[in-house]
């Protein structure tokens, strides 16, 4: 089930990538959403999203639902509204 998510996440954003004049911000939230549903709340381990360009690893963490952004350098923290934010603006898109 978390692959489905994974692959409708992917799709939303490539969807942006062709057509973004299409407001997908919520369709964006709802797949983050119901990883969070999917995902066992005793889950410990950061869930695999998928990997942007650069070598840059996406993940969602069941903790606190924040999403956890590796860079070569240093990390970032964002909660979800700001990830889609940054989604929309172009960042983080898969490769």
């Amino acid at each position: 089930m978390i692959d489905d998510i994974r692959t409708d996440l992917k799709n939303l954003i490539n969807l942006y990538k062709e057509k973004p004049y299409l407001p997908l911000w919520g369709e964006i939230l709802y797949v983050l959403r119901r990883l969070k549903k999917e995902i066992n709340e005793e889950t410990t381990s950061n869930i695999f999203l998928y990997e942007a360009e650069h070598s840059v690893h996406i993940f969602y963490i069941p903790k606190d639902g924040r999403i956890f952004i590796k860079l070569p350098d240093f990390n970032i923290l964002l909660k979800q509204d700001k990830f889609i934010d940054n989604i929309l603006k172009g960042r983080f898109w898969p490769k």
